[in-house]
This record gives structure tokens, C-alpha cells and sequence, in this order.
């Protein structure tokens, strides 16, 4: 963010006196100003008092972060609530009467001297609301939507079934009180401070229940660590773990229960802990998270290239596990007591009051949350009056002027016993006005000489970023001619281009009152894009649908109130053949005459995947002349006992647009073989030399001593694709896209049992 008017980009010193001259003095009276209001500004006009408020932002309710650009609820917005009144008269001595309504500012000189240092301090807890693409499963951002933080107070009926490793939570009681809203702003980010004084509230209470710190919506890092493959923080002692310590409820409400450690979020160190080489973890993975989520763990963590950004694994893993709520499998008799007709055989198996019992709504849960995994629980159990800070949120979704909700499922949101608190993920309802992205390129209106593409995503389309004739990305990916993943890089490459492409251009031009792209199929006649909606960001309102008439004309909007002015088009690839667009724009007047139009950029899509296999599999007794060929299904070697032991792997892999290949073969605890001597390295890794490098294949050795134990042997191939996709959230505008990412890859495996006869 631009911290004064000197450090904008695109307005030069003879447009900053102006500004100041008009009474702009600060980068704040800028925030506080509307587009309509800079756009009057001598030499600003309405393009560039738009792209002035996409850099600075606009001031909401609450003031931005420090050096974020979030919105922030401060603690001159924080109003005391009842019961936090109660507990600050419990701690201080002070009258709860003369709290309520009151600051956390305001009360800071009266605490003072009557509660411990740390509680007058603030913790940050920031977070964004998302909601996922129906189509790509893409969180996108939700923009200017109200974010109401709420003190919680709610009773619980827990279910925690055997054996399964998740509980829920069903709601009998609560109540809520407002602290403060907050705007979440273009990315959908916004950030509270929180009162330490009120986080101990809530963590003294967690202290005293056994497991509730334990108690959290999941991310995809806590399902990892279930599935062992994320390691422990801290090494295990040898021999057995101990038995869990049995529930007792008449201790539950005194006896201490640790708080986990710090948690690390987002950090480069979670791509080296991932542990996803054992040869069953892609499969413990895919189970809880579906195949296609443990693919992209495994090729983000496979041998990552030097300098490679770890950014998109620490995302990926801070993403909620469960982002809608798990069906609990609960029994017939409590799924069906809404249509009862007498609870009283339900009431004796639950532990709660049948007064209570009768609000219990089977189809209200929340979860699934991580079982204690330290303590047996019983399958049900009462947990009441349970404080937190929670979060709803609001949206105008059918702009009637009134917001509707969008995320109401806020209980447990927080771990408010991290260190730093992670950022926090509110997965909004699909009703939610989302848009496509949240970064776009700072395209200056001096461009815009004529109508022509400027960036996909945001990479520039000028010549030495793109090749507008053979429609590759020229820097991504690039060839190594030593044929190797440490080799100097060529000049340059071709990259194709896959997922959703956001191109962004000039099409604002006097006579021109809509716009539409065409495009040429391998040659074919230019035809118009149709059907391609999105949600284009607004900076005061919530987003504003964009979508085309039969012919694909899109109405060219007032810029004065988009966040994105220059975007054209949301381009989902996946719903097109692969293969090279010419693409281009065209300008229409009124009555949608054509009246301009640009010259043509041409693309090359590839959402294809990579293919590799293995070509054949063979064994025998180490220094023997013959080998034995071992079958496709199921294949086992009966080695004689004390004999080393040597295994041949053949294997190919190809791509439209190839880029690399590794083998390895790994074993399952007890050693990995060992590559046979002299050793090729260009038989178990290839890099691309060359665009035309698109298979390669090759025949590697390894040799199983005959130290090594009986067991699962796995060969395992890791073939990538070199297309790309421009949207920026990898290291590709950090590095001017001088760097390699892989977005398509094949990951076979042949796993090999070796029985000692």
C-alpha cells in the first residue's frame, strides 16, 4: 500500500500538486474521497481517480491495518458486552454496569492497575470469507460484504461416535451480543483486535474442560497430522504411547488440559515436513480429502526446484479440510425427533434435560471437529455456556438495499490459543457474491490508445512475455538444454496456458458503449465468446454481475466504481477444446455496430495431463544373467534368502507440452534400494531441451541388498506438463515469471512385494 501521494503509481509530480492543491494532502483524504470526487481533480478523470482508488482503497467502517490494507475493527470500535462486563468485574473490581457499552479503548486507563500487564494488550485475528467456484472448487474471494463479531455464549450436545475419528456439535442454546462490523474489502480480508482480556476469558474457560482446546474446525493440516503425514512437533519417546486417560465427568469441569503449542501458518517449513514419499500417504489423503486435493499436495512437495515459492503449499494447507459441514452419522431414533412423538427413550441415552432436548435440531450441527485423541470421551456429552468470539456475515446478494447472510456457522472459527493466531477461513453460503480474483495488472490509461489486450492475469502480453503470433508464454517453464532439472535455462520457452484466464485491455474509447472478444479455433472463423459471466468487484457495493447478450457483447461499464476497470473477460479454458485461439476485441456502438477493433493475440490452451507408465518390470538374483519379468497386477518377488537382489525399471512419459520426469523407487520403513552402479542420471530424471522435447524414456536399475527386509517395494514416476496459468497467487509476478510451477502432472506407482522363501 502507498503510504503518500509520491509513491502512486502512474501520477507523476505536476498530477500530485493538483491533488494536493484540491486539499489531497494524505493517502487517508484520498481513501475518504470517492471516485467522483477525485475524477473532478485538474488531469485525474474518471480512468485514473479509479485506478488511484484501486491502490489506496476506501475507508470503512473501522480504519485499515497497519501496513495491510485490511479492514480493522480497533479497539475504539470494540464495544463491551454484557458478559464481558461480568468477567471484567470478576478480574478488576470495576461495576459491570459501568463497562457495558463501553470501548476497549476506552476502559484501557481504568484496567490499568488492576488487571496483569499482558492483558491490556491486542492480539490480531484476521481472516477472509471465500466462497468456492461450483465449477474449478477455486476459493474466490467475496468482497464488501458486513462481517458482525459477536460475543458467543452456547451450550452444546457433543456427538463423538466410535470409531469414527471426527465429532459434532449440535447447538441447544445461545446467545449473542454485537461488538462491532467490519467491511471485508476487494480480497475479501478484513481483521479484528481482539482484547487479551477476553481471549484469557475464553481460554480459561477451554482450560478447564478436558479436550475443548482441542476443539477447532479443522484445516487440512490437522487432517495430515491424523494421517501421520505431517511429523510430530516434538520426537515421541521410545517404546508404546500410553493408554488415554479415562473420562471422568465429575473431573471435567477442573481438570487442566495442555493447549497445544505454537502454529506455525503458512510457513516454507511445511513443505519440507510433508512426508507424503510413503507410499500409502496420496491414498490415506485421498480418502477424508478427495484424490484430486492429495495429487496437488503430493506434485507442490514433490522436489521442489531451488527458489521455488512455497507460498501455494502453505495456502493449500491452511485451507478449511471440511469447507461445508459433514452429515454426523447419527442413530435412527435422534436423526427422526423432530417428528417424535415421545422422546422419552431418547432423553434417558442423552445427557441433557428434556426441556433442552426439545430444541435439539438434528439438522443444526456444527463440524466435524477432531476428536480428543488424548482422553476416551463418552458418544454424548453436555458442554454449557461455552464463550467465544464468532463472526456472521452479511451481504446485499439480491440488491434490495437489505443484506442477507451468508455465513452464520461461526462457532469455533478461532485458535485462540496459537501463537500467532492463523488466519481465519469463513466459507460463505452459494449465494455469496464472489468475484474471480483479487489481483489484477496497474495498467496506465496512456496505454489505452487504441482497443488491444494487455495482460492475462497479470503478466504482460507485450513481446518479451508473450508471443502474440505463436501464443506460448515465453518466460514460464523454460527448456534446460542440459536435459536436466539443475541445467541453465534457455532464453526463453513456450508455455501454454490452462484453467481460467482473466485478459484485461482497453476498450473505453469514444462512440464505444459495449465490447466483445472473438475468437479463431485452430484456424477456424473468428467467433464470438457467449455465456461468460462473472462477478466484477465494486469499491463501495457488492460485486456486480457481468454477463454477455446471445451474441457476446458485454455493456462497458462506468470505471468510476470497479475495482478492476480494465478486466474484459473471466476465461475458463476447461470449457474449451485445447488447442491455439487467436483472440481479439471488438468495439460497438449503441446499436452494437462494430465501430473498432484490436489486432489479434493468439493462445495455446493445454489442460491436458501429462501420460506416464511403465513400460515393464523385471527382477533377478544380483550378478545372475537372466532376469525374470514380473506382471503388471500384483506383482511379487521370491527371492532366495541372503541374496542381494536387483530390480529393472522401464518407464515413458509424454505431454502435449512435456516438461519434466523423475523415477525413484522407495521402500516402506526398513531402507530404500539404491540406484545400480555406474548410474545414468538421464535414466531415472529428464528435463525438456527443446518445445519439440515432448516423451522421454528410459531403463533404470536398482539393487535391493539383501540386508533390507521383506516388504513393499514402490517404483513411482513424477511426469509434469510445462502450461502454466498467469492469475498471479504463485511466485510467477515475485520472480517477472522467470520460474518453473507445475499446474499438471501424472503420478503413477507400481508397488512391488519382495517375500523372503
Amino acid at each position: 500500500m502507498p503510504e503518500t501521494l509520491e509513491d502512486l503509481d502512474g501520477i507523476g509530480e505536476r498530477r500530485t500538486e493538483r491533488l494536493r492543491a484540491a486539499g489531497y494532502e494524505t493517502i487517508e483524504d484520498l481513501r475518504a474521497a470517492s471516485p467522483r470526487e477525485l475524477a473532478v481533480v485538474e488531469g485525474i478523470g474518471e480512468s485514473l481517480a479509479t485506478r488511484i482508488k484501486s491502490q489506496v482503497g476506501t475507508r470503512r467502517p473501522g480504519t485499515a491495518a497497519a501496513g495491510t490494507g485490511e479492514p480493522l475493527v480497533t479497539p475504539e470500535d470494540w464495544r463491551i458486552t454484557r458478559r464481558e462486563a461480568v468477567h471484567l468485574e470478576e478480574v478488576a473490581g470495576i461495576d459491570a454496569e459501568e463497562l457495558v457499552g463501553e470501548t476497549a479503548a476506552g476502559v484501557q486507563d481504568r484496567l490499568e492497575l488492576r488487571v496483569d500487564w499482558e492483558s491490556l494488550f491486542f492480539r490480531r485475528v484476521c481472516g477472509r470469507v471465500v466462497k468456492p467456484d461450483p465449477e474449478t472448487g477455486d476459493l474466490q474471494p467475496v468482497p464488501n460484504a458486513t462481517v458482525h463479531v459477536e460475543d458467543t455464549d452456547c451450550s452444546f450436545l457433543g456427538y463423538f461416535p466410535e470409531p469414527w475419528p471426527w465429532g459434532w456439535f449440535f447447538p441447544l442454546r445461545c446467545r449473542r451480543e454485537g461488538i462491532a462490523t467490519v467491511r471485508t474489502d476487494e480480497c475479501g480480508r478484513f481483521c479484528v483486535l481482539v482484547p487479551r482480556w477476553e481471549i484469557d476469558r475464553i481460554l480459561r474457560f477451554r482450560r478447564e474442560r478436558i479436550c475443548l482446546p482441542e476443539i477447532v474446525k479443522p484445516d487440512i493440516r490437522d487432517v495430515l497430522d491424523d494421517l501421520e503425514v505431517l511429523p510430530e512437533p516434538f520426537p515421541r519417546p521410545p517404546g508404546p504411547r500410553p493408554d488415554p486417560v479415562p473420562y471422568d465427568p465429575g473431573e471435567a469441569d477442573v481438570t487442566p488440559i495442555p493447549i497445544p503449542g505454537p502454529r506455525a501458518s503458512g510457513s516454507g517449513s511445511d513443505l519440507a515436513a510433508l512426508d507424503l514419499d510413503d507410499p500409502g500417504a496420496v491414498e490415506r489423503v485421498g480418502e477424508v480429502l478427495g484424490t484430486d486435493l492429495a495429487e496437488q499436495l503430493q506434485a507442490a512437495t514433490v522436489r521442489p526446484n531451488f527458489g521455488e515459492s512455497t507460498a501455494p503449499v502453505g495456502e493449500l494447507l491452511d485451507r478449511p479440510a471440511f469447507p461445508r459441514s459433514m452429515e454426523p452419522p447419527l442413530p435412527d431414533d435422534v436423526r427422526a425427533l423432530p417428528e417424535m412423538e415421545s422422546i422419552g427413550e431418547v432423553v434417558d441415552r442423552l445427557p441433557v434435560e428434556e426441556r433442552h432436548l426439545q430444541r435439539l435440531d438434528p439438522g443444526r450441527f456444527v463440524g466435524p471437529f477432531r476428536r480428543c485423541r488424548d482422553v476416551y470421551v463418552p458418544e454424548w456429552v453436555t458442554v454449557l455456556d461455552v464463550p467465544d468470539i464468532t463472526f456472521r456475515v452479511t451481504q446485499d446478494v439480491d440488491g434490495d438495499g437489505d443484506e442477507e447472510t451468508i455465513y452464520d456457522e461461526g462457532f469455533f472459527d478461532v485458535r485462540w490459543d496459537a501463537s500467532p493466531i492463523p488466519d481465519v477461513t469463513l466459507t460463505a453460503h452459494g449465494s455469496a457474491l464472489s468475484v474471480p480474483t483479487c489481483n489484477a495488472p496497474d495498467i496506465d490509461e496512456e496505454e489505452c490508445e487504441e482497443p488491444k489486450l494487455v495482460t492475462a492475469g497479470l503478466m504482460p502480453l507485450t513481446s518479451s512475455y508473450h508471443d502474440a503470433s505463436s501464443g506460448y508464454a515465453l518466460r514460464p517453464n523454460r527448456p534446460r538444454p542440459g536435459g536436466f532439472p539443475d541445467s541453465p535455462r534457455a532464453s526463453t520457452g513456450e508455455a501454454p496456458y490452462t484453467g481460467t484466464l482473466q485478459l484485461h485491455g482497453c476498450v473505453r474509447f469514444e462512440d464505444a458503449e459495449y465490447y466483445r472478444l472473438l475468437y479463431a479455433y485452430d484456424g477456424a472463423d473468428p467467433v464470438p465468446f457467449t455465456g461468460l459471466e462473472w462477478k466484477a468487484a465494486r469499491l463501495e457495493d457488492p460485486p456486480i454481475p457481468v454477463s454477455p447478450d446471445p451474441q457476446g457483447w458485454y455493456e462497458i461499464l462506468d470505471p468510476s466504481d470497479l475495482v478492476f476497470p480494465y478486466m474484459l473477460l473471466n476465461w475458463n479454458t476447461r470449457r474449451y477444446p485445447d488447442g491455439r485461439y487467436e483472440v481479439r476485441i471488438q468495439l460497438g456502438d449503441g446499436s452494437k455496430n462494430v465501430v473498432g477493433e484490436s489486432g489479434d493475440v493468439a493462445f495455446v490452451v493445454d489442460n491436458s495431463r501429462p501420460t506416464a507408465r511403465f513400460t515393464g518390470i523385471r527382477w533377478r538374483v544380483a550378478g545372475a544373467s537372466s532376469w525374470t519379468e514380473l506382471p503388471s497386477v500384483c506383482p511379487v518377488v521370491r527371492r532366495p534368502p541372503g541374496e542381494a537382489i536387483e530390480i529393472e525399471v522401464s518407464y515413458a512419459a509424454s505431454a502435449r507440452h512435456f516438461r519434466d520426469v523423475r523415477m525413484d523407487m522407495i521402500g516402506c520403513g526398513g531402507g530404500n534400494p539404491v540406484r545400480k552402479s555406474p548410474v545414468d542420471r538421464a535414466d531415472y530424471e529428464h528435463w525438456h531441451t527443446d518445445p519439440a522435447d515432448n516423451s522421454h524414456a528410459a531403463t533404470e536399475v536398482y539393487e535391493l541388498p539383501a540386508s533390507l527386509p521383506e516388504g513393499s517395494y514402490s517404483a513411482r514416476l513424477f511426469a509434469n506438463g510445462r502450461a502454466f496459468n498467469p492469475a498471479g497467487y504463485d511466485a510467477g509476478p515475485g520472480s517477472d515469471w522467470h520460474y518453473d510451477h507445475v499446474y499438471s502432472w501424472s503420478h503413477p506407482r507400481r508397488d512391488i512385494s519382495v517375500v523372503t522363501e
